[in-house]
């Protein structure tokens, strides 16, 4: 059968690796395999290990030679491989931990087994290939641009509830597929539900918070009211690999919930799918085949996880071994080596205020480039083959290799040049792929400090913040030399205004670092924001106006996930105002009259005509009812929600308005609210005469200000 791979997974009871090919039909394939593990040690250690192991019927142990990863150092390894799955977890623990965790280095114990089976097959995700027997053959190309997509026939599916809140008890009132709405006793829909997807050739469904609640509760009602074989997949049952968890990322906390992976049909919840968001199934599909990681799976990874996988595979095509546990520590620097290291990008504090006829540019990438040009990997830095003339590291102790190009910019290189080509291909075949490209590199700079990651370097982290700091300063120099002034500047970004020729500028930069550096536009207008607390320039607050007529805003209201929309009415209401804007003085004209027309908005909600549901404030929790120790609108919301049935775990959203009761807890969450309920009108105020002091406190528009207007008209 020839065919397009779609899923891929172990099946731990049978000890099968699953692929599942959609040709003409979509079959599913199973496969024999003896994943393998891989041990480091002393002499003793590994002669111990191998007498231990051989003991174990159906595991095979022998010694082999092997690079391992992130050094890439060969040395003398104890394999150990075994026909059981479970097993092969089992033996990589027992293994870690023989010696009390100093005397054994584990690898290649956690690399899914069935990424290794592709990796060994020459096979990918989505890759078409043969198969015959237990013969894989592909007859596609990783590298290939204008690669064939199956033809995915995609269904939409939601779940409405006889009651609310929802609870595990709840009956199905009606369930949604492609918009058609289907309305029985329970029973029968849940029994006509597969049969309508089979019928339909379904290969993919989509839901909106499936993985939460929606598929496990229709699997649920199917088994409390006796619906035989109730499945969603082509097979039957579901995958949950993981479980539910709260984490941080960044300073805030995220809640993802246990996936529902179905069998020979994939889901994907848009409410836990990034990927998916930003760049749809063809930016999905993309980052699948390079990273080795079914579509299924990674819609619910991160880029950062999709950059990890292709590193792990890129070693595994080196004939590396991967660690399973990191053990790398930093190097040992001292307090005044430290304050000199442990430095971000450069950063120029903004001209807070109007300004005219502003230029912005930005290097194209430019973090991924400096690892690429610069061949900055954990296996480059500080080798012994070019400590006299290797990459010097500005400011900093470190060197890189110029002998053999490292892992990482062996991965980042291929990413940068699959979206350069892209970006010459037309807009509707490639701009979808070409933005998720783009987020697998941005996560990529950040993955080289994460303290878990396999091929991670804090020494390599701080490398690439040192060149960059460089070659910002470089193209502010130049900016300088030709006749700008440089207003802003931030890591890889420039704001510049003046007389000079700024193409000129932009192909004299790109020509002397090797790196693009854009002409992102011209602005008609910008203004650069202050900080309410001590009123110097915000380096990431700002909004202004392109020759296109387009917006380019950060760090304002409008751009915020919990903004109420009645706020983003209001700060759209000034963006309109201010629009056609010439000069400082028109602007601040134009600042006056868009107040004026706010104010009718404040009229109407004085009065409590203005929606109850353009009220609605969004916000993710950091943590579970009772870990909160004083009284905020979050604790009011969760409390309200518990009262009603109804749990939230930390990182989850919750939505709510504040209402005009009287009562102690005025905070009204969505799923609670009455045709009764009441928005509280001052609260809102405050929150629009803040939204509007963000935009307008460089020109001395305070929130009390504002609302000293809002009170007297």
């Amino acid at each position: 059968m020839e065919g397009w791979i779609t899923d891929a997974y172990t099946d731990l009871k049978r000890n099968r690796v699953i692929l599942w090919v959609k040709g003409e039909k979509v079959r599913k394939f199973e496969f024999a395999y003896r994943p393998r593990f891989y041990i480091n040690g002393n002499t003793a250690s590994l002669n111990e290990m191998a007498r231990r192991l051989s003991a174990i019927e159906g595991v095979r142990n022998r010694m082999v030679r092997r690079k391992a990863a992130p050094r890439m150092q060969q040395s003398e390894m104890l394999e150990v491989s075994t026909d059981n799955f479970r097993t092969h977890r089992r033996l990589a623990e027992e293994a870690y931990s023989f010696g009390g965790h100093t005397d054994c280095m584990v690898y290649d114990a956690d690399t899914p087994i069935e990424q290794r089976f592709m990796l060994e097959n020459d096979v990918f995700p989505l890759a078409f290939v043969s198969i015959e027997g237990s013969d894989v053959k592909c007859l596609d190309s990783i590298n290939e641009l204008y690669y064939e997509m199956p033809r995915f026939n995609i269904a939409t599916l939601s779940v409405s509830l006889a009651e609310s809140p929802p609870s595990t008890s709840t009956a199905i009132s009606s369930i949604t597929i492609n918009g058609e709405k289907v309305e029985d006793e329970e029973e029968k829909m849940l029994f006509e539900l597969p049969r309508i997807l089979d019928a339909g050739r379904c290969d993919i469904i989509l839901t909106s918070g499936g993985d939460a609640f929606e598929i496990r509760h229709l699997y649920n009602r199917a088994e409390y009211l006796g619906v035989d074989g109730f499945t969603l997949g082509r097979d039957a049952g579901f995958r949950g690999p993981y479980a539910a968890k709260s984490y941080m990322s960044y300073g805030r906390i995220y809640y993802k919930p246990s996936p529902v992976l179905l069998n020979g049909r994939l889901h994907i919840d848009t409410e836990n799918a990034f990927l998916h968001a930003e760049s749809g199934m063809e930016g999905l599909m993309e980052i699948s085949r390079l990273s080795y990681m079914c579509p299924q799976q990674l819609s619910r990874l991160s880029p950062g996880t999709a950059i990890s996988s292709m590193e792990t595979i890129e070693a595994m095509r080196q004939n590396a071994v991967v660690p399973w546990k990191k053990n790398r520590p930093e190097m040992f620097k001292t307090a005044g080596e430290l304050v000199e290291s442990d430095r971000g990008g450069l950063i120029y504090t903004p001209a807070v205020g109007f300004h005219n006829d502003v230029y912005g540019l930005d290097f194209s990438s430019l973090y991924p480039s400096i690892m690429k040009k610069e061949n900055i990997s954990v296996d480059t830095i500080n080798c012994d083959c070019c400590r006299s003339d290797g990459r010097k590291v500005p400011g900093l102790d470190y060197h890189f290799c110029i002998k053999r190009t490292g892992l990482i910019p062996s991965v980042i290189g291929n990413l940068i040049e699959r979206r350069r080509k892209y970006k010459r291909m037309p807009e509707e075949f490639a701009s979808l792929r070409r933005n998720a490209l783009k987020w697998v590199l941005v996560t990529s700079f950040g993955y080289t400090g994460y303290r878990n990651a396999k091929f991670g370097s804090i020494e390599c982290h701080e490398s690439i913040n040192a060149f960059g700091r460089e070659l910002l300063l470089l193209a502010a120099r130049k900016a300088e030399a030709m006749g700008f002034t440089v207003l802003h500047g931030i890591v890889d970004s420039l704001w510049i205004k003046g007389s000079g020729d700024a193409a000129k500028y932009a192909r004299d930069i790109s020509s002397e670092t090797g790196i693009p550096f854009d002409i992102e536009g011209r602005y008609r207008w910008i203004v650069f924001l202050n900080n309410k607390g001590n009123g110097e320039g915000s380096l990431n607050k700002y909004y202004g106006l392109f020759d296109d007529g387009t917006y380019k805003l950060r760090g304002i209201e409008i751009r915020r996930s919990d903004t109420p929309e009645v706020v983003r009415f209001a700060q759209n209401i000034m963006l309109e105002h201010l629009r056609s804007s010439t000069d400082r003085e028109d602007f601040m004209q134009r600042a006056a009259a868009g107040l004026s027309r706010i104010v009718e908005l404040v009229r109407d909600i004085r009065r409590g005509s203005y929606p109850v549901e353009d009220m609605i404030i969004t916000k993710r929790v950091s943590k579970k009812l009772d870990e909160y120790r004083s009284a905020n609108e979050q604790r009011s919301a969760l409390l309200r929600l518990k009262e009603a049935g109804i749990d939230v775990n930390a990182g989850d959203i919750v939505r709510y308005i504040i209402s005009a009761s009287r009562k102690e807890r005025n905070v009204v969450p969505e799923q609670v609210l009455t045709e009764s309920d009441e928005y509280e009108p001052k609260y809102y105020l405050r929150l629009i005469a803040r939204a509007l002091s963000t935009m307008l406190l460089p020109f001395g528009y305070t929130e009390k200000k504002i609302l000293s207007v809002f009170r007297y008209s």
